[in-house]
């Protein structure tokens, strides 16, 4: 064999190694790639990125061009490779060489390894093949269009008869907000928020309102000295007032009215500040219900059943805490969550109070020199700077390290407790 013709063909085997990998490179990036990952590369202007997306969304015709490619390239190959073999070891001998060399050279080369690094780096890849693929695609137009017909043709059937499912469940998006949050890339306050908000709409107020045996009320014909007295005792900001009886809710009166009135010395009666208020039937769904209470600035809703009975009441920040959690105002003795995680840690906020979390937790917790209260305040100090997210303050008993930061503050950390007698004191302290 010309030796010429020998390197030429070697060359030619070489380049469609490189083309096989380049297909199946490509058939996997696209398989694996996270769209939604991508449309945020786009967004921020990343280049290729848009192209990325416009193959994304062509993906039958995609496929097509990297398993059509792929498939011609690998029998080129094969064929050469067997042409090769036979003229250099005989007919016989030179099948059988040809056949384990282009085996073992296209799983490893053109298969296996490209398409492991195509799944570790999915996005990276498909932008970086978006151009290319688009070229290939238009050069193959012609034998796409053959291979989509035939089968079109030969899946009509069950393509007539699978109805198009939604991206994502509402359950898979559940799952998927927990392994971020575990991952790190969404804070544990955030996962919590966006999971509430997927459920918020599903709340009904019968789930959730004060009953009327709970209730604070006030009577129309009370006296104004009574009604001081119980919005003193009780430390609510508004007060429902009932005529003649609790499923007769006429109104109800605000603090910030009523003592605007009380201290100027006037004489008024509760019929003076009264101000209106909702009323609802129980199967209310509360998103709906906060949309209403936006609109009419009203803070109170009274729940009412079939027969128009008072059920109980339902006030905006009761709506509000469904969906962020407990609300503290001034009067209230702020208790921080601790949320215990599948490491064995517990989550805690930078802004909590770390002599109030250690004691929650049954570890003890020395002070030392530290004068201040909050879990971020005791890392600065520990540490002696500004904390980053990773840093660690050994405590002996436990270990707190930091999960986020907010400006030059800890927004979130997470205690370690290195004894085991954590879990079941806050077990205690929450049963």
């Amino acid at each position: 064999m010309d030796l010429l013709f020998l390197i030429m063909v070697i060359s030619l085997i070489v380049v469609l190694i490189v083309l096989s990998a380049y297909f199946s490179c490509s058939e996997t990036a696209y398989t694996s790639m996270n769209p939604i990952r991508v449309k945020n590369l786009a967004y921020e202007g990343r280049k290729n990125a848009e192209k990325a997306l416009k193959n994304y969304e062509d993906y039958e015709k995609l496929l097509t061009t990297a398993l059509v490619g792929n498939n011609i390239v690998n029998v080129a190959i094969s064929t050469l490779a067997t042409m090769l073999c036979s003229e250099l070891f005989g007919v016989m001998w030179g099948v059988i060489i040809a056949t384990v060399l282009t085996a073992t050279v296209i799983l490893v080369f053109a298969e296996i390894t490209p398409k492991t690094l195509a799944k570790r780096n999915a996005e990276r890849y498909a932008l970086r093949f978006a151009g290319s693929l688009r070229m290939v695609m238009t050069i193959l137009a012609p034998i796409l269009w053959a291979f989509m017909k035939l089968t079109n043709f030969l899946s009509r059937s069950a393509k007539n008869d699978s109805a198009e499912a939604p991206s994502f469940t509402e359950d898979e998006l559940h799952v998927m907000i927990d392994e971020v949050t575990e991952e790190g890339a969404l804070e544990h306050s955030e996962g919590e928020l966006i999971k509430s908000a997927m459920q918020f709409d599903d709340i009904k107020v019968s789930e959730m309102y004060t009953p009327r045996s709970n209730m604070t009320i006030a009577d129309i014909k009370a006296d104004i000295e009574d009604l001081k007295t119980i919005f003193i005792e009780s430390e609510y900001s508004r007060i429902p007032v009932y005529d003649k009886s609790v499923d007769r809710i006429i109104g109800a009166v605000h603090t910030k009215d009523f003592f605007s009135r009380y201290v100027r010395d006037e004489n008024f009666t509760i019929e003076d500040v009264i101000m209106p208020v909702k009323f609802v039937p129980e199967n209310t769904n509360i998103a709906t219900l906060l949309s209403d209470m936006q609109k009419t600035h009203i803070q109170i809703a009274i729940v009412l059943d079939n027969f128009g009975r008072t059920l109980g009441l339902v006030t905006m920040e009761d709506i509000l805490e469904e969906l962020v959690g407990d609300i503290w105002d001034e009067s209230d003795e702020a208790v921080y969550p601790i949320n215990e995680e599948k490491d064995g840690g517990f989550t805690v906020p930078g802004e909590a109070n770390i002599f109030e979390v250690m004691k929650r937790l049954g570890l003890e917790f020395i002070a030392g020199d530290f004068h201040g209260q909050s879990i971020s305040a005791f890392i600065s100090q520990a540490i002696d700077g500004i904390p980053k997210r990773g840093d660690a303050v050994d405590l002996g008993n436990s270990k707190i390290v930091v999960r986020s930061m907010k400006s030059r503050r800890v927004k979130e950390a997470r205690i370690y407790p290195i004894m085991g007698e954590a879990r079941c004191c806050l077990e205690k302290k929450e049963n």
